[in-house]
């Protein structure tokens, strides 16, 4: 069995280094083909653990390319961040004060588990509209929390996933994706969405018009979200009947507030006004979690030992590393570009009718999701040819951009390498692959369903 596994993994290197190459394409791009494509089986796959694969196929593509832009990927501040985001959330763990936060939020909130999950979302829609970045509202203030509920629960990674923590976990994700959608500056891969619709179809983009746009299908999508999923991936606990004694014992366990507490309190806090505070300051979100952690470690409130025994931050680096090195590598050496192209010569919208042509377009945006492991290297690379070949239709240009900015958004749910928020919620352990992958897909279809259906409907009837 696990040679098979192996088998495409050598497959895809192999074949793309005996196909010639394209004149638009270098050969070691082309070769960084069947690297990207090898290390996409390997996740897919697993025939080892993610880190494992990639250091094998790491280890073996550096005696035929140059090392450099296969390990380039570990240099990038988004990876870093990542890391400084994973280890944040053991701070909450290792003082206490997530379990804390998670004791006095049952003590309110906790009667049963769908209560919580729409907690989860209002959370995380509140902040929203004021942090720049998903992955640091999500992956380093919301979702630490509830995981601290879970566990507070009996529902570990390891023990009891099912129970409530990997109900949680899955929604994270998908909240997270919708008030990224919600709102222009709930992600920050929006601006450079609006920027390129603005340059290429002539489209203004303004905060308010998104928002109005977003309100009814990315409202509504969050509103049915936590049932939906409460419904198809129903956890084990679904009501808390001893929740004020679960809360009181917790509580006295922990005792009086540390020091270490209330100096993590603080620095939270000074991290949140950080990511919300972004486009006034100039200093972006990665600078801020980076420094959120370099404050823990010089106050104390870590220690070199807490950062070290971080396995998963240390495994998501490897493999998220890796695989965000491989995707910076095609899209530089034009690759993305070289695809689109051959798309072109295959495709003529325009004698497709609205609906059906940005049918099209938002189909091959979800389709190339799997080959990006970031929606800012998506929107960047591919997005410049869906607009123009937007403007080859008889589609209206702001229903082309709305479209496609909603679904750069919603569209990563389809993998868990698709947003950094994916990454971060999927590492946790909770959710097997194939079940985040199914569950991802799922909700990816009502999202269509409900931009197509009532979405477009709505824009049109209020004039936008």
């Amino acid at each position: 069995m696990l040679y098979l596994k192996l088998l495409p993994i050598i497959f895809f290197p192999v074949l793309f280094w005996i196909i010639p190459h394209p004149e638009s394409v270098a050969a070691p791009t082309w070769h960084m083909v069947g690297i990207y494509l090898a290390m996409l089986c390997g996740l897919v796959l697993r025939p080892f653990t993610d880190a494992v694969i990639m250091l094998i196929i790491l280890g073996f593509a550096a005696l035929v390319l140059d090392p450099a832009p296969l390990f380039a990927g570990f240099g990038s501040p988004m990876v870093w961040f990542i890391i400084s985001a994973f280890i944040i959330c053991k701070a909450f763990v290792i003082t206490g004060l997530g379990k804390r936060i998670a004791y006095l939020l049952l003590k309110r909130y906790g009667k049963n588990t769908l209560t919580l999950g729409y907690l989860m979302m209002v959370t995380d829609t509140v902040l929203a509209p004021a942090t720049g970045s998903n992955m640091s509202r999500s992956g380093g203030i919301t979702y630490p929390i509830f995981r601290n509920i879970a566990e507070a629960l009996g529902s570990k990674p390891e023990e009891g996933s099912r129970k409530i923590g990997a109900y949680l976990t899955i929604l994270m994700y998908v909240v997270s994706m919708g008030t990224s959608s919600l709102f222009m500056t709930g992600m920050a891969t929006n601006s450079i969405t609006v920027s390129l619709a603005n340059e290429i179809m002539k489209v203004n983009l303004e905060w308010m018009t998104w928002f109005t746009a977003a309100v009814l299908p990315a409202g509504l999508v969050l509103l049915l979200a936590p049932w939906i999923l409460y419904k198809i991936y129903a956890p084990e606990l679904k009501t808390i009947s001893n929740v004020n004694d679960i809360a009181e014992k917790g509580l006295q366990e922990l005792g009086p507030v540390k020091r270490e507490e209330k100096l993590l309190i603080v620095f939270f806090i000074l991290g949140v006004l950080g990511w919300m505070t972004g486009s006034l300051t100039g200093i972006a979100f990665i600078p801020v979690g980076l420094a959120f952690l370099a404050c823990l470690l010089l106050f104390r409130v870590l220690s070199w030992n807490d950062v070290v025994s971080e396995k998963a931050a240390w495994q998501t680096f490897v493999w998220y590393g890796a695989f965000y090195g491989c995707a910076i590598a095609l899209s530089k050496g034009g690759f993305y570009v070289y695809l689109v192209e051959v798309i072109k010569n295959y495709l003529d919208l325009s004698h497709l009718s609205e609906i059906s042509a940005i049918g099209v377009l938002v189909f091959i945006s979800l389709a190339v999701r799997y080959f990006f492991v970031s929606n800012s290297a998506f929107v960047v690379s591919f997005y410049p040819v869906l607009f123009t070949l937007g403007m080859t239709t008889q589609a209206h240009p702001m229903y082309i951009a709305l479209s496609l900015a909603f679904s750069a958004g919603y569209g990563a749910l389809l993998t868990h390498y698709g947003n950094g928020a994916g990454v971060f919620t999927f590492s946790s352990g909770y959710v097997p692959q194939k079940t985040f992958w199914l569950l991802g897909t799922v909700m990816v279809l009502i999202n269509v369903l409900v931009y197509f259906l009532i979405g477009i409907p709505y824009w049109k009837l209020i004039g936008i």
